[in-house]
């Protein structure tokens, strides 16, 4: 009879998230060139709010390129910590749990999470860029703005960080006992 341990459900659990990981990173380009090139026959609803600043509420294709790169800069970063996620699960799924590889994969995507607020708030100004760029002259705006997204991801990526240093801790206090004798 086969007992199911802990280590067993984490290992089945983080292959499944280390795969979805994987889709959705993988995801996020095809998504959002799919979204920018199909813009002009969106439902209203899926482009009122990306639209608001334009001169009308369908955009030249140079434009729609315009906002995709705008709009890939948060991807970019999204991309990275999700495959460093992958990185991080992939580990659990070969059963190391506290090595220095996971302390290095934690604090990894902890930067990225990082990384993405700040590509986040860049993004704000450059979207707005893009889609006011065919707009007659003196309507082009710059907005900025930093939103309780990005706040949020400044907050998981200082949580991220301190966990990964206790992860660090941990492990080097294990490392010890075991040399001790």
């Amino acid at each position: 009879m086969y007992i199911k341990t802990n280590r067993d459900s984490i290992r089945r659990q983080a292959g499944r998230l280390e795969t979805v990981c994987l889709a959705a990173a993988v995801a996020v380009l095809p998504l959002t060139a799919l979204y920018w090139a199909a813009f002009n026959f969106l439902p209203a609803d899926m482009t009122r709010q990306a639209a608001s600043l334009a001169a009308g509420p369908e955009l030249p294709g140079w434009v729609r390129l315009l906002c995709f790169v705008a709009a890939m800069v948060p991807g970019a970063a999204l991309m990275v910590a999700l495959l460093r996620l992958r990185r991080l699960f992939g580990l659990y799924r070969e059963g190391s749990l506290f090595s220095l590889a996971n302390v290095l994969a934690f604090r990894g995507v902890a930067r990225s999470l990082l990384a993405w607020a700040v590509c986040s708030v860049l993004a704000t100004p450059l979207h707005s860029l893009a889609v006011t760029a065919a707009n007659p002259p003196g309507r082009h705006m710059v907005s900025l703005g930093v939103g309780g997204t990005e706040l949020a991801l400044v907050f998981l990526a200082s949580l991220a960080l301190v966990m990964a240093r206790v992860m660090d801790e941990a492990r080097r206090l294990d490392e010890e006992a075991a040399l001790t004798v």
